[in-house]
């Protein structure tokens, strides 16, 4: 079968959600299938990372937009009905390229990885679409935490998001969510949505638990994009509120927040001895065998957390809040610990440190749950299923790729 897909993202390096959950459907496709990706570049250093995603998917379409250019794209989008984060991939020469594209190829069916990519969906070729995420719901959230201005634009984003994700469910014949929740919360706003659960994996082979020495400094770990809001405040929530709190069970406790393109408000957090950021380092994984508890403080969280399902492939126990906690089914005390509120947040890290036994027990039930449940042999299958079966599906009315554009 020809795809095509589409990312909003080079799907290389796979260190950030986003980009693994497309790296893993895309090689998956490119074993099985003929595939074409066609995705943005963020700038000139990711041209040599697409040079190495080629061993995997020989058959790319890229072109570079730089940030300026984003901005200015989104901001223009104020002024008229898309929503900003579709503007904000906007790119007409890679719509050119793309088009180019089909008019040779006469793909079977396009594959679409994020809302923001389904601006390039080619009419009259049937069309999964992978949402992940309720976009529209995150911002909507974004709105209750933020501040003036950004109150009105995150609003102005849901209410544009929800319009938008509705058009894109109708163009679709699968619409594709990272969780049942996810799936659930979309039938709201799109209630003739052809739904798919398909979580996301890892890959237990690359993340397993290691012979490294643990620090002797009794260490606790988040990793994460850090420039990416619910991250932002989590790491400044555990900071604030529950750190203090394991310091005066667990004094000399060090936090490590690791994670790409640190923000601001994370790099002021940091104190000698006491709270790391270590930024933009290729492989999480020394670090992560440094730790002996991994957090997951995330207040506003959607979908299902790598960071989560990562550190319990190396053996980690994982303490998490119940938001980030409704997108795995794990067992609370014994595969993980869910707690609500700092203090009983604090209680059971600071009860972790203090335990090895506990440590490592829990450490290889999350381990072997991980392997049963998520790796990524086991989620693809899905992934080819759901391919076969919408490219059985009869095609019905469905809106035009530029209809979509101006809903």
């Amino acid at each position: 079968m020809r795809i095509l897909m589409l990312a909003h993202r080079l799907p290389y390096p796979p260190t950030t959600g986003d980009r693994v959950r497309a790296f893993h459907v895309a090689r998956a496709l490119a074993a099985g299938h003929q595939l074409t990706l066609a995705c943005p570049l963020e700038g000139p250093r990711e041209v040599s990372a697409a040079r190495e995603l080629q061993a995997t998917v020989s058959d790319l379409e890229c072109v570079t937009l730089s940030p300026l250019q984003r901005r200015v794209s989104a901001l223009a989008a104020l002024a008229g009905g898309l929503p900003l984060s579709v503007r904000y991939f906007a790119s007409r020469p890679l719509a050119a390229r793309i088009q180019r594209r089909v008019d040779v190829e006469h793909f079977d069916l396009t594959y679409v990885s994020s809302s923001s990519m389904a601006q390039y969906a080619p009419a009259n070729v049937p069309l999964i679409m992978d949402f992940v995420d309720v976009d529209s719901e995150k911002f909507a959230r974004y709105s209750l935490e933020a501040g003036l201005p950004m109150r009105w634009v995150y609003r102005l984003e849901a209410e544009r998001l929800r319009r938008y994700e509705r058009a894109v469910a109708a163009l679709a014949r699968r619409s594709v969510f990272v969780t049942a929740a996810e799936a659930e919360i979309f039938r709201g706003i799109a209630p003739d949505a052809a739904t798919v659960v398909i979580p996301n994996g890892v890959d237990t082979d690359y993340f397993r638990p290691t012979r490294y020495r643990e620090s002797g400094v009794p260490t606790i770990v988040f990793t994460g994009a850090l420039d990416y809001l619910p991250n932002v405040d989590g790491v400044r929530y555990f900071s604030e509120a529950i750190l203090p709190l394991i310091r005066r069970r667990v004094p000399r406790v060090r936090f490590l927040v690791v994670g790409r393109r640190p923000d601001r408000a994370v790099l002021a957090l940091r104190r000698p001895g006491t709270i790391e950021v270590v930024a933009d380092v290729p492989d999480v994984r020394p670090y992560l065998s440094q730790a002996h508890v991994a957090v997951a403080p995330l207040r506003i969280a959607r979908g299902l957390q790598n960071k989560i399902l990562e550190a319990m492939a190396v053996g980690l126990p994982v303490v998490t809040l119940p938001g980030p906690a409704q997108g795995i089914d794990a067992r609370a005390g014994a595969e993980w610990f869910v707690e609500d509120g700092p203090e009983a947040f604090a209680a059971c890290v600071a009860r972790l440190l203090g335990d090895p036994a506990e440590r490592i027990g829990i450490g290889r039930q999350a381990r072997r749950f991980v392997e049963e449940q998520y790796a990524w042999r086991q989620i693809l299958p899905r992934v080819e299923a759901l391919v076969a079966s919408a490219a059985r599906v009869e095609p019905e009315r469905r809106l035009t790729t530029s209809e979509v554009r101006h809903a």
